[in-house]
């Protein structure tokens, strides 16, 4: 396979990327960074916790003649994990669609070529060279392939709208190959 210095790219790609897409591939890079950022990791701790604090109930009665301190544990717990399963992911999707807002050069069409150990992206107003050593991770979704960790774009955007089998196939396989254990493919 040709290397950026070797012959023509792996895949070209021309995409325009909108808030909507910029803030779903935020949300999965968000949902990524470890264990403990995916909300039913964070709501199921809270349930647990509300759980535990329930099992103490007998024990607080025995010794109190009130059980208003674990009744407002448990009510905090359970307000936490709402907060983390339904309040949260809004939120992180909101805070995608600011950043993409505010760097307008996210919104210019651009053009993607993959080449086997590096990616230049290319519009109107820039130019970048990226190698996949700059990149912390890529998640395949339904949607699109997100990169995070970029020197030049912290978030590096390929969407499968567009794209025909064939192409979805070659670009899975080569960023597959390119990550190796840096690779996810997410079903959601």
């Amino acid at each position: 396979m040709p290397t950026f210095y070797e012959g023509g790219p792996v895949q070209t790609v021309e995409q325009t990327i909108g808030p909507e897409d910029y803030a779903a591939a935020y949300a999965a890079a968000q949902s990524a960074v470890s264990p403990m950022h995916k909300k039913w990791v964070k709501a199921g701790i809270c349930a647990s916790a509300a759980i535990v604090i329930a099992s103490f109930i007998p024990f607080y009665r025995a010794r109190f003649f009130s059980c208003w301190a674990p009744a407002c544990g448990i009510v905090l717990a359970l307000a936490l994990g709402f907060l983390f399963l339904f309040i949260q992911p809004n939120d992180i999707r909101r805070w995608g669609t600011e950043l993409y807002r505010s760097n307008a050069l996210l919104a210019l069409p651009h053009k993607i070529e993959l080449f086997r150990d590096s990616v230049v992206i290319e519009s109107s107003c820039e130019k970048m060279l990226e190698y996949w050593t700059d990149f912390a991770k890529c998640m395949e979704t339904p949607a699109a392939f997100v990169l995070t960790g970029g020197r030049e774009r912290e978030l590096l955007i390929i969407k499968k709208q567009g794209l025909t089998n064939e192409q979805r196939e070659k670009i899975s396989a080569h960023l597959a190959g390119a990550f190796a254990s840096r690779y996810v493919k997410s079903g959601r």
